[in-house]
């Protein structure tokens, strides 16, 4: 799995994905394709018939909660969409940096490379094929609620609470019309999701990746240089490694901005959409016994927890280079390599994180600062409640 041929056949299964919502990145960057006009004429259809169904039960504020709970998901998710068209060909340059300065860059790689390589190959596999099943058993399992409905309740309701103008799904003809409407948003924005937050996480495991491989070839000029007859008869090897260490922090500092670039937006919506999806569940959790609340709650909670979490690994991660720099023997650099460690030095010094579009940080003080005012809003409506 440590093979570009793995990385390659990884990238395929994720260039047909984006092919369903419309969001071509590889193979059409930047280019609305007919996908891509189906999806938009079906969020449209959604925004206004959300609109619609709100205003229909204005005076039911527990039904207009329950439509709102899908809200958050489809804003996020289009946002997403437009992103995906505008940092195309970022995309493209990232995937390419991947391909040439993870993998091929480092052909002769040392065992602890190979192994590195291997577990992240592994585990992005792994994480595929568990977001792939899982996807599949909510949406399947979500796609019963109204037979189930049905057999508990004795009512017929649709998959999602909005209704389309004029079409009532109170009537056949309008459940079916309605129903088709959200079979094929359901199965578009589920694809979507898996497609942005696979996305996301490969791209921060490749980014981590690269900063590791720098550590190792640290580690490496780090015993070169307690390495006195190294340092006496070989200084030669030492400068080649030196001046490889200081290319390997330019290409993770290259991805660390290439990533911030490409996510920052969708992290931004994922965070706040997320946030708002969670509150009304809470809501809904406290004023009814609607059981497809606890679905959104969990999914909703998942996600959020899931970019946050990534986020806090790319963090201690530039600590753990930053720790490794700094715990080098720079003393017994020679003069010039000694100046040029201060550059080194300064860049580390800048910020290199993942955050929301530049609004907070995406790391786990942050995380925990979301979770204390998701739990004190929870606390404020129990108490209202009670």
């Amino acid at each position: 799995m440590a093979t570009i041929e793995s990385f390659r056949k990884l990238l395929k299964y994720l260039i047909v994905y984006s092919k369903v919502p419309g969001v071509e990145m590889w193979t059409a960057p930047g280019k609305f394709k007919p996908a891509s006009y189906y999806v938009s004429f079906h969020i449209i259809v959604y925004f206004v018939s959300t609109v619609w169904t709100l205003k229909k039960y204005s005076d039911d504020p527990i039904h207009m909660m329950k439509v709102l709970i899908t809200l958050g998901t489809a804003v996020q998710l289009y946002i997403k969409f437009f992103v995906g068209h505008s940092k195309s060909k970022e995309v493209i340059v990232f995937s390419n940096k991947i391909e040439q300065e993870v993998f091929e860059q480092n052909k002769n790689r040392t065992a602890g490379e190979t192994v590195l390589l291997k577990q992240t190959g592994y585990i992005l596999w792994f994480f595929f094929r568990f977001v792939t099943a899982l996807a599949t058993i909510v949406v399947l399992a979500f796609g019963l609620y109204p037979l189930f409905a049905y057999n508990v309740n004795g009512v017929v309701m649709p998959l999602f609470l909005y209704e389309l103008p004029f079409y009532d799904w109170s009537t056949t003809i309008g459940y079916v019309v309605n129903m088709m409407f959200q079979v094929n948003l359901l199965v578009i924005g589920t694809i979507g999701a898996m497609l942005f937050d696979f996305l996301y996480f490969m791209y921060a495991m490749y980014t981590m990746v690269k900063a590791d491989i720098f550590i190792i070839h640290l580690g490496e000029l780090e015993k070169m240089l307690n390495d006195p007859l190294t340092m006496k008869k070989n200084q030669s090897s030492v400068r080649e490694k030196w001046v490889q260490c200081m290319f390997e922090h330019q290409q993770t500092t290259n991805f660390l901005n290439s990533i911030e670039d490409i996510f920052g937006l969708m992290c931004l919506a994922q965070v706040s959409m997320g946030v708002f999806t969670i509150c009304d569940a809470m809501l809904l959790v406290a004023l009814t016994d609607w059981y497809p609340t606890y679905s959104f709650l969990l999914v909703m909670f998942i996600e959020l927890s899931l970019y946050f979490l990534i986020g806090h690994l790319i963090e201690q991660k530039i600590d753990a280079m930053y720790n490794k720099i700094i715990s080098m023997p720079w003393f017994k650099l020679p003069v010039k390599e000694q100046k040029e460690f201060r550059f080194l030095m300064s860049r580390q010094q800048c910020p290199m994180m993942l955050t929301a579009y530049g609004f907070h940080p995406m790391n786990f003080e942050a995380y925990m600062s979301v979770l204390k005012r998701l739990y004190q809003f929870f606390v404020m409506v129990m108490q209202y409640v009670g």
